[in-house]
């Protein structure tokens, strides 16, 4: 929107310009030469696509073509806006630090949507510690909340999309209607349940100083709606031990604990915004495999403790499994077998297997495997070298009978 550039030009239209309701008190300047706050000049210092002269004298003719410029909101505080339908729309500064920028969108029970445009990418994905993952798409807004609306779920708002809706911009201390209208898309549903007090968090990365300020969306397609919205400033997002990817829940129990991975803490409540304080990652998390949240971490499992492990659907905690059970042990052995263990006494090893014994290297009656799922059971004849590092030479020597070690001898 834009003021008119000839013609009538008043109070009220320079208020509702700049999201004011159009009957505030709305003085030209103040009491001085000085533009003053809550004065139409000062709000208009700004404008496109210039500012309003702020060098007394000044007339109302001054505002003509002119353009209000949201001003920017600092992250780390609390937004809200209710009472109304509506697109919401406004500029959120976060500095230089580098880190995740985490977003908490609480929509109250009557559906809301959201997402946040930053550096050129729209990121739209949402989980909460109820539902998990609400997948978003391209560009649009993701809608949250209750399904139990009749008039505002998803068969209203599937067929009443696009929607066309006031749009709202910050005034500096609140959301105000500015006189314009928005089509907006309203398909990107994940509607479920009553309760109306599900938080959703959303990650936006920022693995540079610059930029410095993201768009921050906010969709409320029906009456009598309502929302809540806490952005956080940059952080790294804390940290967790754990395997590289694997397929199954027991090769995550046996796998080498030596990545370290991030998730980001869901949070709870409402207007306030509780965050989780939870040390490992659980359900409804987002994973990532760095601090910034940029890349999440591949489908599959990853073990976090002694005896639970995680399998990751789509970059979020999808479920827990406990119970890991005793490991193999990986060794290696010599690529050739003989019919005698002094000839392969000495020879380098150079394949690796694993085995279910109680020491490094395999001794009588232990099963070998050629995997590390122990699914495969090894087989050869006559005897095999055996050695705990890649290309050493072979210490021990061992036969194989129906995948255990039948005979074991020292080098």
């Amino acid at each position: 929107m834009a003021l008119p550039s000839s013609g009538t030009i008043s109070a009220s239209m320079i208020n509702t310009e700049s999201a004011t309701v159009s009957t505030d008190n709305a003085p030209l300047s103040g009491t001085s030469g000085t533009p003053q706050a809550g004065s139409l000049v000062l709000r208009y210092d700004d404008a496109t696509p210039t500012p309003v002269n702020q060098v007394a004298p000044h007339a109302y003719s001054e505002f003509y073509g002119k353009s209000f410029t949201p001003p920017d909101i600092a992250c780390g505080g609390v937004l809200n806006a209710g009472s109304g339908a509506g697109y919401f729309e406004a500029t959120i500064t976060s500095g230089n630090p580098t880190g995740a920028i985490v977003v908490y969108f609480w929509p109250q029970g009557v559906p809301d949507g959201v997402a946040y445009e930053f550096n050129g990418t729209t990121y739209n994905n949402l989980t909460s510690n109820t539902y998990g993952l609400a997948i978003g798409t391209g560009t649009k807004l993701t809608i949250v909340g209750d399904d139990d609306f009749s008039s505002c779920n998803y068969a209203t708002l599937s067929a009443a999309s696009p929607m066309t809706l006031d749009t709202s911009v910050w005034n500096g201390t609140s959301f105000g209607v500015n006189g314009g209208t928005i089509s907006v898309d309203t398909t990107v549903l994940h509607l479920n349940g009553s309760s109306g007090s599900v938080t959703y968090t959303l990650v936006v990365p920022k693995p540079s100083s610059t930029p410095t300020t993201g768009t921050l969306k906010i969709v409320g397609p029906c009456s009598g709606t309502a929302w809540n919205v806490k952005v956080l400033c940059p952080a790294a997002l804390p940290s967790f031990t754990t395997n590289s990817v694997q397929s199954t829940f027991p090769l995550a129990c046996c796998a080498a604990q030596n990545q370290t991975y991030y998730f980001a803490r869901n949070a709870t409540g409402n207007q306030l915004f509780t965050v989780d304080t939870n040390t490992l990652p659980q359900a409804g998390n987002f994973v990532f495999s760095n601090n910034t949240g940029a890349n999440v971490l591949a489908n599959g499992y990853y073990k976090i403790t002694s005896n639970t492990a995680i399998f990751v659907g789509n970059g979020v905690v999808d479920s827990i499994y406990t119970g890991c059970s005793g490991c193999l042990t990986s060794f290696f052995v010599t690529s050739a077998s003989s019919k005698f263990s002094t000839s392969v006494c000495g020879t380098q090893v150079n394949t690796e297997m694993w085995h279910d014994g109680s020491g490094t290297l395999p001794s009588l009656g232990s099963n070998v495997y050629t995997n590390s799922g122990g699914t495969t059971a090894a087989s050869w004849t006559g005897y095999k070298g055996f050695n705990t590092t890649y290309g050493s030479n072979a210490v021990t020597a061992g036969r194989i009978t129906s995948g255990a070690i039948s005979q074991a001898v020292l080098c």
